[in-house]
């Protein structure tokens, strides 16, 4: 168990807050040309016009900032994101937006599943809070080394890297004092507003309500009606500081912790959150099922996909065109893309050339790190991968893996894993069958098809 203490009352917003000329950001000095100042004044002047929503926001930070600080410091990322995600989410862990991100960082599910968040019909991480900040605090660590700047950092974190790699100026990658201009982004213009609207009172005092303990052992395969009962307190109040739970039962496979409001007027007391043994096997376990198929074999009764055909059917992708493309006669179409399939002795920045981009987006769009190679035979692409692949169905064949399996198809890799309900790569075994157009559907387990029973 932790105990947060926290102390103080919310106090209201002044009647107008006026931007500094330079802005101390993540180890930088940001200053602002006459445009870019005063588009960030008038977001300053938006963030506190209406003394309501400023006061329910200010207090939010008082509950949960000293979570997200304490996460930050830990994983050695600036302070000053936490206002970031005051900005995201204004601090609502449920929030939901128009483009379904979601929780207190609004991340997008293939991105979250990406920074190895779970995302299933029972658990939501990217509504925990503490879950959601270290997956946030990943992907600025991750774009900070690549960019050398926090800045640019923070615009990859709303454009994409591949977005921000485009708008992002080369002058400000490493630099420690930034002159923001008319055309700097509206995202960072935003974020910073909102470190100047909140800075001087966020998480500076107590909640006026509540104050939260966070429960790490002693709530797995426990209802929340239990342990609410257990503390006193209302199970709807539990329910909505742990709304990454999408079932009324904790999962005893969870590595999320639980956080337990309670009055401050129960300060004093030393709560130990220790119930009756949890129930066995309460949830379905989140563990791979295995079915072996062979041709005509049926499950369930009826007569299921014959996938020896789309193992067949693997030798028409890559499908590909002839180009005839000024830049070089190696050009081809590749499932409807501009590729180029790799030769021995190429290399990614002669490649890249060829097709008119940069090193970072050629190795953004063909899911390559800077220390990957080039492996001949194998096609790499000029334009976006797409999400879906050209077939319903793959039958992994010895030797290949996920990476190999997306560029044949032309597919984002995070597509792939999302389609097959994967956190992670995974070695893959031969046979296994892959969903490359739909997410599998829960109720289907992994499959896997006797290859060498397939006639070729």
């Amino acid at each position: 168990m932790t105990w947060v203490p926290l102390s103080g009352w919310a106090v209201d917003v002044p009647q107008s807050i006026v931007a500094p000329k330079v802005v101390p950001f993540a180890n930088m000095r940001l200053k602002f040309t006459r445009g870019a100042y005063k588009r960030l004044q008038e977001k300053v002047n938006q963030l506190t016009r209406s003394k309501k929503s400023f006061n329910e926001i200010l207090e939010r930070t008082h509950l949960f900032f000293p979570f997200i600080e304490k996460i930050l410091a830990d994983e050695n990322v600036p302070d000053d994101f936490k206002f970031q995600a005051v900005h995201e989410s204004t601090l609502i862990g449920h929030a939901v937006s128009h483009t379904e991100d979601v929780g207190f960082w609004q991340i997008q599910k293939a991105t979250g599943l990406g920074l190895q968040l779970t995302i299933n019909h029972v658990v939501d991480e990217r509504m925990h809070l503490i879950q959601s900040t270290k997956a946030a605090a990943r992907f600025l660590k991750i774009n900070h080394q690549y960019f050398d700047s926090w800045l640019g950092a923070l615009l990859a974190y709303n454009r994409g890297r591949a977005g921000a790699v485009k708008i992002f100026p080369k002058k400000y990658y490493g630099a420690k004092v930034v002159r923001l201009d008319d055309k700097t982004d509206h995202y960072i213009i935003s974020v910073i507003a909102t470190k100047i609207a909140f800075e001087k009172m966020a998480g500076k005092k107590k909640h006026p309500k509540w104050q939260l303990f966070v429960y790490k052992q002693g709530h797995h395969g426990q209802t929340l009606a239990d342990i609410a009962a257990h503390f006193k307190i209302e199970e709807k109040l539990l329910y909505e500081h742990n709304r990454w739970l999408r079932t009324t039962l904790v999962p005893p496979n969870t590595k999320c912790a639980l956080l337990v409001p309670f009055l401050h007027s129960r300060s004093n007391i030393h709560p130990v959150l220790k119930l009756s043994n949890p129930l066995k096997n309460p949830l379905p376990q989140q563990k791979k099922n295995l079915t072996k198929l062979t041709s005509g074999q049926k499950i369930n009764g009826s007569s299921h996909t014959d996938y020896a055909k789309y193992f067949k059917s693997v030798k028409i992708f890559p499908n590909i065109i002839t180009l005839k493309d000024p830049r070089s006669t190696r050009l081809i179409k590749a499932n409807g893309l501009v590729a180029i399939i790799a030769q021995k002795g190429d290399t990614v920045s002669f490649l890249a050339k060829l097709g008119n981009l940069q090193i970072d987006n050629f190795l953004l769009i063909n899911d390559m790190k800077k220390t990957d190679q080039l492996i001949p035979g194998v096609i790499y692409y000029y334009s976006p991968k797409a999400r879906k692949g050209g077939s319903h169905y793959h039958v992994v064949a010895p030797g290949e893996d996920i990476w190999r399996i997306a560029q044949r198809y032309g597919m984002k890799q995070s597509a792939l894993l999302e389609k097959n309900r994967m956190k992670q790569v995974e070695k893959l075994e031969k046979g296994r069958i892959l969903w490359l157009r739909f997410i599998r559907p829960r109720k289907i387990p992994v499959e896997y098809y006797e290859v060498d029973a397939i006639p070729r």
